[in-house]
């Protein structure tokens, strides 16, 4: 047990009491854990999770990112983030590459740094042994393992958020302990605020949704204010006035922008069956409605479990109740702002509340006898990691987004005379990264991605016109379709009613190729080579006529 300056702190009683219930782990043993866990991870990605195909959205990080500093700025704003990611992932592509693995590398770097960050403050809140299981579990979790190699934002925004909680947690665990304290006051140091601060402020500027970490610590400071020690409120009331001056710019620089693009997909009204789906993908990942049904029928035993624990151990100690707060609150206020204003749910944006989960998870096994406690350890580990392997090699997983075959089916069938019709449009950004054929390539709606303002809406009268002017000197028209906007059944049907279907292929969940024949004359031929040979000299006839 640690002193400072003769002082016990209330972290120093809570840490003493765990070690002595689950089990001392040495330093050694703590180093060689983490290194195996970090190096499993490194050896995952290689091997499978960067070699998936490139989706959505980080087609659009890889668009966004390859204009210059003002344009991607403006880029951002008009979108649904904030903009540090993008812009460490613009210089990091400057130095290291700008290829799918290249970019993809520096999240599986913010994915591993997330192992010992869990870790240390698994160690501060409960003890080594809790803190170590909670890695284990960020390592072998099929969510994390998969957004860890995303060339997006989330696994920079879970490690912001764990060394925020982090440094949090030890603002209200670092006091002395009222009853075996001297009469000295002992603050907390002057690097815990440094590093609370430089991690709120990353934290603000890696997602909006770290918002709702920041309101899940006003709720517990306020409940639990006479644990943190007296200059506590005067501190956090100068670090919020500091981030409203920082986070006021942008956000001013957003509304003169404008309303947000039209380029996210549209998210439904979320409903309770997604509340356990959040949960159930947290710790299993995404697999197939099958494989969910079953899982989520486990609950009531899950449920039974955290109870007979909390049965053991009735008092609470604050930082389970402050984990529980950061928890369930991101999850509350999601659902509340959907409800209220427009659905912004989703299980994604919601990777805040995972390390909480696992910490708590692991702190509640630690509470079992010790036999009971590895079995159930192993028993969940051993599922998370026959669940990633499934989300990883089966062609059904939902998040699989295969733009890649799509686009060489496609380089290997349309010819010159054919056209090829994204719908949604935005999915141009993934599928043009891969294809290099010959066809013309268009959306419906028409929409010009290099043009300024946002995508044309979806309009059922304006579907025959534009769809008309695609048809014009093709042959054969390839109509993809995935991220179904509400419209994609009316697309299809419009196509299948007006033209015959002559080819039909099914990719990852969600993504489907059909293709329908437009004339039966040579009149695109004589378009396709009208187009190759040039224009013609005045006076001079083809000799197709």
């Amino acid at each position: 047990m640690s002193t400072r300056e003769g002082i016990i702190t209330y972290a120093d009683i809570s840490q003493r009491t765990e070690e002595g219930r689950a089990g001392s782990v040495t330093s050694a043993q703590t180093v060689a854990v983490l290194s195996m866990l970090m190096l499993s991870v490194i050896v995952l990605s290689v091997l499978i999770f960067s070699n998936q195909s490139l989706r959505l959205d980080e087609a659009q990080s890889l668009w966004q990112t390859s204009r210059d500093p003002i344009a991607m700025f403006r880029i951002i704003a008009q979108d649904v983030h904030v903009p540090l990611y993008h812009i460490m992932l613009h210089y990091w592509q400057q130095f290291i590459g700008n290829s799918v693995a290249a970019a993809r590398m520096m999240s599986m770097v913010f994915f591993i740094l997330l192992i010992p960050a869990v870790y240390i403050t698994g160690k501060r809140a409960y003890s080594s042994s809790v803190g170590l299981f909670a890695a284990v579990l960020v390592a072998a979790s099929p969510f994390l393992n998969w957004y860890g190699n995303e060339i997006r934002m989330y696994s920079l925004f879970a490690l912001m958020t764990v060394l925020n909680q982090y440094f949090f947690i030890r603002i209200f665990m670092d006091r002395p302990s009222v009853r075996l304290a001297s009469e000295k006051t002992a603050d907390v140091k002057g690097h815990i605020w440094l590093g609370y601060i430089l991690t709120s402020v990353i934290g603000m500027f890696t997602h909006y949704f770290f918002a709702f970490n920041v309101i899940a610590q006003i709720i517990f400071f306020v409940a639990y204010r006479r644990h943190f020690p007296k200059p506590a409120m005067k501190a956090f009331l100068m670090i919020a006035l500091l981030g409203v001056i920082l986070f006021v710019p942008w956000l001013y620089y957003v509304y003169h922008l404008g309303a947000a693009a039209n380029t996210q997909p549209a998210l439904s009204e979320p409903t309770s069956i997604d509340i356990f789906n959040t949960f159930s993908q947290f710790l299993f990942g995404f697999q197939n409605d099958q494989t969910n049904t079953i899982l989520l029928s486990l609950w009531p035993l899950v449920v039974l479990l955290i109870f007979l624990s909390l049965r053991r151990n009735q008092k609470i100690e604050p930082q389970t109740a402050y984990l529980f707060v950061s928890l369930v609150m991101p999850i509350l206020l999601a659902l509340m702002i959907s409800e209220a204003w427009k659905p912004i749910y989703l299980t994604r944006y919601l990777i805040l509340s995972l390390p909480s989960l696992y910490l708590l998870i692991s702190w509640v096994l630690s509470t079992y006898p010790e036999r009971l406690a590895f079995f159930l350890r192993t028993a969940l580990v051993s599922i998370m990691i026959v669940t990633m392997a499934v989300e990883a090699v089966s062609a059904a997983t939902p998040v699989k987004e295969d733009y890649r075959d799509a686009s060489y089916y496609l380089e290997s069938r349309a010819k010159p005379t054919d056209v090829i019709v994204l719908s949604a449009p935005f999915t141009i950004y993934p599928f043009e990264y891969y294809y290099r054929g010959a066809a013309s390539v268009e959306t419906l709606p028409l929409w010009d991605q290099y043009a300024a303002g946002p995508i044309p809406r979806f309009s059922p009268a304006e579907l025959k016109s534009d769809a008309a002017k695609i048809e014009d000197s093709h042959q054969t028209l390839w109509l993809l379709l995935s991220y179904d906007q509400g419209y994609e059944k009316q697309v299809k049907a419009y196509f299948d009613t007006h033209f015959q279907k002559t080819d039909e292929a099914h990719f990852s969940s969600g993504i489907d190729l059909y293709a329908y024949r437009l004339r039966y004359d040579n009149t695109s031929l004589k378009a396709a080579l009208k187009s190759i040979s040039g224009p013609q000299p005045s006076g001079q006839k083809g000799t197709l006529g």
